[in-house]
């Protein structure tokens, strides 16, 4: 019987990754057209997701030949629905850089991630996609992903949030 290891790995993003994972996120907010909101820097990253208290997750995936050199790296975080009365898991960033797409990264980790949500008795696993992003939403949809027509993200940043939050006095709610 052959050896058929398969090219890729998943792994757990170590801090020795910060630096690959900052830019692949660059080339991510690139592709996006996103670069002008873009703030991660290598020390709010490390914070994010090996701080006292992680706000993330990440994953890498790289060649079996280069494990140092990240090719990809998945971002997730746990939400919660109340309806469902569970934590689910969320999709923040899939990323897989340009020459190594179509070559069963995104559903390698999109399996990655349905198993651990299974695994950890989350009611839902879901992220977003960019309205524009066709590719990406048949590639969801292939592998049996709803996209929901009638919910929006509605999002506070800035100087929006800081309005909203300075409009309202200290409460004792803590």
């Amino acid at each position: 019987m052959s050896d058929a290891r398969k090219p890729y790995h998943l792994r757990p993003a170590s801090a020795q990754d910060i630096p690959q994972i900052l830019g692949l996120m660059r080339e991510m907010a690139e592709f996006e057209k996103l670069t002008d909101i873009f703030q991660a820097t290598e020390a709010s990253l490390r914070e994010s997701f090996f701080g006292a208290r992680p706000a993330a997750n990440c994953l890498v995936a790289h060649t079996e030949d280069q494990p140092q050199l990240p090719v990809a790296y998945i971002m997730w975080f746990h939400n919660y629905s109340s309806f469902l009365d569970k934590r689910g898991l969320y999709l923040e960033d899939i990323y897989v850089q340009p020459g190594h797409r179509g070559k069963g990264l995104g559903k390698m980790a999109l399996k990655h991630l349905a198993r651990l949500a299974v695994e950890l008795d989350c009611g839902r696993f879901e992220w977003t996609v960019l309205d524009w992003n066709q590719s990406a939403i048949d590639f969801y949809e292939h592998h049996g992903a709803e996209v929901l027509p009638q919910w929006r993200i509605v999002r506070l940043t800035g100087d929006a949030l800081q309005r909203l939050a300075s409009s309202m006095p200290p409460s004792s709610c803590t």
